[in-house]
């Protein structure tokens, strides 16, 4: 045998392939593409706390995301997809990390779930609808889709503007989200 030549063993277990969601919501993929984003704003990592709307950091990625984007047309060029991709990631992370969101495939429910927001003007992804979901009351869930269009056509600092102060509430606080709802009506989730 030479050294180009392998054994190949069968152990009788079939190795499923992933599916597009198993591939899409894989931690360390996401992870990869928001570390592309932050790079190109120069910072290294999510924080371990968010950042507060007036920080340095939140401005920095603020004004990255403007230029990258700076309307909706440059969201649908097949061209930025893959920073379309970093972007709905990075956002949909802080809801995960800092409001203990998660993760769902939408495109697998057969019903939408009780407050579902979406932007109908097209899909990012092919056979898959991510989204976050909300374990508070009252806080609808929201595709990647919506995430990235609110951002785009507002601005990242709106995201911090909500996250922080709930962020705050649910770990310093009373837990209860009823005035920002009231202070914040025109924010994902509450749109």
């Amino acid at each position: 045998m030479t050294g180009d030549e392998q054994i190949g063993f069968d152990f009788g277990v079939d190795v499923a392939e992933r599916t597009a969601w198993e591939t899409w919501v894989d931690s360390k993929r996401r992870a990869a593409q928001i570390r592309k984003l932050l790079g190109r704003a120069g910072l290294p990592a999510l924080p371990s706390e968010p950042w507060d709307f007036e920080s340095d950091n939140a401005i920095q990625v603020s004004e990255v995301i403007a230029e990258l984007f700076p309307d909706m047309e440059s969201v649908t060029l097949p061209a930025n997809a893959d920073r379309i991709d970093q972007l709905a990631c990075f956002i949909g992370e802080w809801f995960v990390r800092y409001l203990d969101a998660q993760w769902v495939d939408l495109a697998k429910h057969k019903d939408t779930p009780a407050g579902y927001n979406d932007y109908d003007g097209f899909s990012f992804y092919n056979g898959i609808k991510p989204a976050v979901a909300f374990g508070f009351a009252g806080w609808k869930t929201c595709t990647a889709e919506l995430l990235v269009k609110y951002v785009v056509e507002t601005e990242f600092l709106n995201i911090v503007d909500l996250v922080a102060p709930a962020y705050w509430k649910l770990r310093k606080e009373d837990g209860s989200f009823a005035d920002l709802r009231r202070n914040l009506p025109d924010h994902p989730p509450f749109l």
